[in-house]
């Protein structure tokens, strides 16, 4: 295992996160302090993900027909001209939501080609039976990341204004890009005969390979419950801390950081947890996400809530990592890139279609009634999970592993 790019990949996945949890944070605690209206929250969460429904293909496609590594930088370098367009609107005294709402989506389109390239790039770096090990060692830099800058972004909101938080953000940025530009890296040249076939003619071969292989219809299904209730609960988790908990900004960062702190801790553990659970890594993932939510559903006691989102972040970080690790795992190094963005795809279709409607639940009924309403997907993803594990392909790759 090639130490220096191993660093270097952490180092990326840790830089980018941190810079992603600080800003998701400044943007989500001011949008609903200024507006107070938990409606906004859910348009934020879910308009970001409506331009991936339209991308994310198109990406698939990229990725594997192109530079995987030139990718991601674009993709960094995008994020961060946003992100100084943004700074420069809030010092001009340009504030709107929806001017939020219309950044969020952009830094979220970059996000859907950042995912899939770096995800790409590791399978093509590494080693296939290193996989699940780098996997889980990203998930852990990853969760770290957001640790680090949820709390700092938490911090950060209750004590600086809004354009200061976000120059941080642009600075971790930065130092993310830069960090991927210097990881070595020799482009397959086996990818360039395919670059003669239609573009469309790709698109096409993708969804194919996906219907040839049924497998990957479990694992998309898993791992979009694992992605959905990840992005909602961070989404709502400043309505639930302001309006449910009635406390500040920064215990706001200090349950974020409870909740990737549960995600750190499973990547500690990550490959402890495949080799106990084996086949039914699914079923115990998706069942230790069902009980933290129903803690956070149906407690007031802030001290019982921070134990709820510990177990949500642990839950939602073992399904997002391992079972990824799965599908990279049962997928042909030909389709990496398009099999990523196909599971992007499904993951950000749910954020958009249930986004609002959490919006107005949360409006009406409060922020606990969205973690109620998403254990019921959980508890039938608990079921469908245990089908997957029966099947003699995710047996053997589990095993194996």
């Amino acid at each position: 295992m090639d130490k220096a790019n191993t660093s270097r990949l952490m180092s990326g996945y840790f830089l980018y996160e941190s810079g992603r949890a600080m800003y998701f944070v400044l943007m989500t605690w001011f949008l609903y302090q200024w507006t107070g209206d938990a409606l906004y929250t859910g348009l934020f969460v879910s308009f970001g993900f409506l331009p991936g429904l339209f991308s994310n293909i198109i990406f698939g496609v990229l990725v594997d027909r192109s530079n995987r590594k030139k990718l991601a930088v674009l993709a960094g370098i995008i994020s961060i001209i946003c992100l100084v367009l943004l700074t420069g609107a809030f010092w001009g005294g340009i504030e709107h939501p929806w001017l939020m709402i219309s950044a969020h989506m952009i830094m979220q389109t970059a996000g859907s080609l950042f995912r899939p390239s770096l995800q790409a790039l590791v399978a093509e770096v590494f080693a296939r039976d290193a996989l699940p090990k780098i996997f889980s060692w990203s998930g852990s830099a990853t969760i770290s990341g957001s640790l680090a800058g949820a709390a700092a972004g938490g911090l950060l909101a209750g004590i600086v204004s809004v354009e200061m938080g976000l120059f941080f953000v642009v600075l971790l940025y930065i130092g993310a890009t830069a960090t991927i530009q210097m990881i070595r890296y020799e482009p397959i040249e086996e990818r360039s005969h395919h670059n003669s076939s239609s573009f469309w003619m790709e698109i096409k071969e993708g969804f194919i390979y996906v219907h040839q292989n049924r497998m990957l219809y479990g694992l998309f299904v898993m791992l979009m419950l694992g992605q959905l209730t990840f992005h909602t609960t961070l989404g709502f988790l400043s309505v639930y801390t302001s309006a449910h908990l009635n406390q500040p900004a920064l215990v706001y960062g200090m349950l974020d950081s409870t909740f990737s702190i549960g995600g750190i801790f499973a990547g500690l553990i990550g490959t402890w947890w495949w080799a106990k659970c084996q086949n039914r890594i699914g079923v115990w993932s998706l069942l230790l996400t069902a009980s933290g939510l129903a803690i956070v559903s149906f407690t007031t006691l802030t001290p019982v809530a921070f134990l709820g989102f510990l177990f949500i972040g642990m839950g939602t970080s073992f399904v997002r990592a391992l079972l990824q690790s799965v599908q990279q795992m049962a997928t042909d190094s030909r389709f990496h890139g398009r099999m990523s963005s196909l599971r992007m795809l499904c993951n950000q279709t749910s954020v958009v279609v249930t986004g609002p409607v959490f919006g107005v639940l949360a409006s009406s009924h409060g922020a606990s009634a969205v973690f109620l309403c998403l254990l019921i997907p959980v508890t039938g993803g608990v079921i469908w999970a245990h089908f997957q594990s029966q099947q003699p392909g995710f047996k053997q790759i589990t095993k194996s592993a």
